[in-house]
């Protein structure tokens, strides 16, 4: 969802965006849990230390919504039409199943 994507510029912000996105990612494809659900959302971000309504609130800041457009523009400039997709060596790798080839291709 959008949030969760602002989400990760305002992690991104307090230094805790690889542990926002393991966690994210973690409750979606390992827990099966909706993402959709506020109160889900919040117990995440609580688990990470982190005030729920803050930064909420400063995910629907039009700083952090112009980065995510720019960003996303970005992204589909380099052909990139999913999450996650990763970028090596000019070459896209789209699902969590093909990390290991994308690590593959930077190690090249």
């Amino acid at each position: 969802s959008l949030n969760l994507m602002r989400g990760v510029l305002v992690a991104e912000e307090d230094n805790i965006k690889n542990y926002y996105i393991n966690n994210i990612f973690n409750t979606i494809w390992q827990d099966g849990l909706n993402m959709n659900d506020e109160i889900i959302i919040q117990k995440i971000l609580k688990n990470l230390n982190v005030n729920p309504k803050t930064f909420s609130l400063r995910s629907t800041s039009s700083l952090i919504k112009d980065s995510l457009r720019k960003k996303t523009a970005e992204a589909y400039e380099k052909g990139i039409f999913g999450a996650p997709s990763f970028v090596a060596n000019n070459k896209i790798f789209w699902g969590q199943d093909r990390i290991e080839f994308a690590l593959d291709e930077a190690g090249k």
